[in-house]
């Protein structure tokens, strides 16, 4: 016998507290593998998966999907701390406005095309389903206010245009217009990203 086993078998505690950490690994593997099934069924536009789809993706039992994730809620919001995580790197770059009115207007249009496009899905799914999800209700209020706050760090001179001018390029500004652009006007990447600009441009530099 090894001596770590000796010494389980001589102190019960110990034995105890290694059935509880296996335990707790194997829920937090579980629990990482349902939020994984849900990400990619959101992202193939299924943009609220049932238990037993988000079950089958994953290869497990509806069970363990019920007993590992007690609700929609709590899945959302371990997806949504998944998504945030993977934005990190994007959002370095974003901290760091650098150039002259016009380089930082196509800077700033870029690198949101960049966030919105990659999470296209997850955007659609946050606004179809917040009115019946808290969790998502405020993920969604959260991130209007990040974009806000990242359009007027790169172009403050928002501030020096008229209220409605202001409300208005915030709206351009959003996902949910970037949504709109790129599925109902069914504007490519590019189409999108250079109508963006020139709104900016025309209410900013003419």
């Amino acid at each position: 016998m090894t001596l770590v086993y000796i010494c389980l078998m001589q102190n019960p505690q110990s034995k105890e507290r290694s059935k509880q950490d296996g335990r707790r690994l194997r829920s937090v593997t579980s629990q990482n593998i349902i939020v994984d099934a849900m990400m990619t069924l959101i992202q193939r536009g299924i943009l609220e998966p049932t238990a037993q789809q988000v079950a089958d993706e994953a290869g497990i039992g509806i069970r363990t999907v019920f007993r590992q994730v007690q609700d929609k809620e709590n899945l959302f919001l371990k997806m949504d701390e998944k998504v945030r995580a993977r934005l990190q790197e994007t959002l370095k770059r974003a901290a760091n406005p650098r150039g002259n009115l016009e380089e930082r207007i196509e800077g700033l249009i870029e690198l949101e095309a960049e966030l919105f496009e990659n999470n296209l899905q997850f955007l659609r799914a946050t606004l179809a389903n917040k009115w019946k999800y808290n969790t998502l209700q405020k993920n969604y209020e959260r991130n209007q206010k990040n974009i806000k706050s990242l359009l007027y760090a790169w172009i403050p001179e928002l501030k020096d245009l008229s209220e409605s001018k202001q409300i208005l390029l915030t709206s351009v500004n959003s996902a949910g217009y970037w949504i709109e652009l790129r599925e109902n006007l069914v504007l490519s990447v590019i189409g999108a990203k250079n109508l963006k600009i020139s709104i900016f441009q025309d209410a900013l530099l003419t």
